[in-house]
């Protein structure tokens, strides 16, 4: 082509390499059709339990058997326990990527720790016919400072997903210490099991957000393929890091690595680690309970009443203040939204109240569950913090850490109060 024939003085050539570009889209659609499926798998893992919850209500109101009534009751508890974890999941992954989750230290033994997850798992795991055990190196056995709470988190879904993977063999957690320098230890705990395997090519999609191995894991075991990425999410955030090894149809195992410095033993008697063995303690606690809500009110009056507590309710702020103008509690637990006065404003009405019932410990019963609303309690004048939905565990240690000693020192009379004590029952 002759170019001055045609008028044109000259051709400017422009080479580019869009392979990259390309390689980005590629990843762009496929990121967006994991997030399309994964709203898809979140809708029916959420609904599959609501419709379980209502269709079993529905069918205690029609006066079924005894019998009848446990089964749709452990139904019922099933689906919510369910329910429970995909809101827990969701909720943990949007505190994790905003950057607002918050570590402790707290020191810890590893194996209490591991003892509870092995009882907590047992009955599931010899149900399906699979050895579940744990092995702890003599150097791990320690006190070591660091948020024992995620640790629980990040074996509590891998152990949860080991035992949904395995239909016959054995699970194993292993842990062992390596010794860093002075106090530091890195610890490396070993979760390995016979189950289905990962494929080769999936490996290194496992830890994505929103993502499982395939699609028909999906459909045959559920789940929202949240748990490895909120796992890897916790490993990192506390300076760690995490690996697998599989084969399919042979088994799978997970590999982390965590930064500890090791704890004196006063460690142990944290006020946060303490474990209530039963609920008799708290027969003599006086508790308002402050809860708009009619069923919530309902929950937790009923779990009070069990344990013998002497409790008032209150449906909102302004009843709350009357109540405890008229009476002394030894705890106040408190939720947030409320009409007419809020559990905020409640609190900071309080603790500028009376001087001698300002200082009762308050606990936020909220469904507002980021750490944000957290510190809100917290700056507000509340002592701690109990996420709606709750269980009756929950409330008894969070209790109990509270009024522990002090209703204890109740119960601890001087040995001459007792005699006089003693002598009037004689008397009667």
């Amino acid at each position: 082509m002759n170019l001055k024939k045609e008028g044109i003085e000259g051709l400017i050539l422009d080479c580019r390499d869009i392979s990259q570009r390309k390689k980005d889209a590629e990843e762009l659609l496929r990121a967006q059709k994991a997030k399309e499926q994964f709203l898809a798998n979140i809708s029916h893992e959420i609904r599959t339990p609501i419709n379980g919850i209502a269709g079993m209500a529905s069918l205690l109101s029609q006066n079924p058997s005894k019998e009848e009534q446990r089964t749709y009751l452990n139904a019922i508890k099933s689906a919510a326990d369910n329910l429970k974890v995909i809101i827990n999941d969701i909720l943990d992954l949007a505190s994790i990527e905003s950057g607002k989750l918050q570590l402790e230290k707290i020191g810890f033994n590893l194996n209490d720790l591991l003892h509870s997850l092995i009882d907590t798992f047992g009955v599931q795991a010899s149900e399906k016919g699979i050895n579940l055990s744990y092995i702890l190196a003599k150097d791990a056995n320690k006190i070591f400072v660091g948020d024992p709470v995620r640790l629980n988190q990040i074996l509590i879904n891998l152990i949860s997903n080991a035992i949904k993977f395995t239909h016959a063999g054995s699970i194993k957690v292993e842990v062992k210490a390596d010794k860093v320098k002075g106090n530091n230890y890195n610890l490396r705990f070993n979760i390995s099991d016979t189950g289905i395997g990962i494929p080769k090519d999936k490996l290194q999609t496992i830890f994505e957000s929103f993502s499982q191995a395939d699609a028909s894991v999906t459909r045959k075991y559920g789940g929202t393929g949240l748990g490895l990425t909120i796992v890897k999410q916790l490993v990192e955030l506390q300076g760690g890091s995490i690996n697998v090894v599989s084969k399919e149809n042979e088994g799978s195992t997970f590999t982390f690595i965590l930064p500890y410095v090791t704890g004196k033993k006063e460690f142990e008697s944290d006020a946060r680690m303490i474990k209530p063995r039963n609920f008799t303690q708290l027969k003599r606690a006086s508790i308002l309970l402050v809860e708009d809500n009619d069923i919530n009110r309902l929950y937790a009056s009923s779990i009070l009443k069990m344990w013998g507590c002497h409790f008032e309710t209150a449906e909102n702020g302004v009843v709350a203040l009357e109540k405890i103008r008229n009476n002394a509690f030894d705890a106040i637990l408190m939720d947030i939204q409320m009409p007419v006065m809020d559990g905020f404003e409640t609190t900071k009405a309080i603790r500028k109240g009376d001087p001698n019932k300002s200082q009762v410990p308050i606990i936020a019963l909220t469904a507002n569950a980021t750490q944000k609303d957290f510190e809100k309690c917290i700056a507000a004048g509340m002592n701690d913090c109990i996420t709606k939905p709750f269980t009756q565990e929950d409330l008894l240690q969070t209790l109990t850490r509270y009024l522990g000693s002090k209703l204890k020192k109740k119960t601890n009379l001087p040995r001459k109060q007792k005699r006089v004590f003693a002598n009037l029952i004689l008397a009667i």
